[in-house]
Parts: C-alpha cells; sequence; structure tokens
C-alpha cells in the first residue's frame, strides 16, 4: 500500500517544546506526511541585521545554559527560537 495511504498519526498543531517536536519526528516519517507539505518562500540572513546586548540574572544564565546544553544549540540559537516562538504565539492570541 502506498505511504500516503497508510494510517498515520496526525501531526500535532502545537508542539510543547523541542524535546516533544524531536519525539515525535523521530518516531515518524516525513514521507508519510507529504500530502500536508506545503511549498513557501522564506530568506535566510547571511547575518544578523540586529544584535542586542540583554542583561539576565545569574539564575536565569544558569538555567539558559543548562537548556542549550540540552537542545544541543547555541545560545543565540536558542533564544532566537524562543523569541520566535514567544511572538508567534502573542501574535495569534492578539488576532
Amino acid at each position: 500500500m502506498a505511504k500516503s495511504k497508510r494510517e498515520r498519526d496526525p501531526i500535532p498543531e502545537q508542539f510543547s517544546g523541542f524535546d516533544e517536536l524531536a519525539n515525535f519526528w523521530e518516531t515518524h516519517d516525513l514521507t508519510d506526511y507529504e500530502d500536508q507539505l506545503q511549498e513557501v518562500d522564506y530568506k535566510v540572513a547571511r547575518k544578523p541585521t540586529r544584535q542586542f546586548v540583554v542583561t539576565l540574572s545569574d539564575e536565569l544564565t544558569k538555567a539558559l545554559w543548562k537548556a542549550t546544553h540540552r537542545e544541543g544549540v547555541s545560545m543565540q540559537t536558542l533564544v532566537n527560537l524562543w523569541v520566535q516562538e514567544r511572538l508567534q504565539q502573542y501574535q495569534t492570541a492578539s488576532s
């Protein structure tokens, strides 16, 4: 039977975090969801257009370092992803 015809779990509308997202795709095959893929246009910035200096408490700094090690990404990447995620939530709630 073709992969698109197989019974499959629905893709969650939202994931509670990176771990849940990673667990889903580690146990599912993207090709089973080809009929749900959409072509998108996007731009990749070669260099950031803005840099910000943010002062964090020692507790927040420790927690952020712990999160970057757990997620296996740089602090810049993690903060950018979190800010993006939060702004998407804000925009959705504001709509």
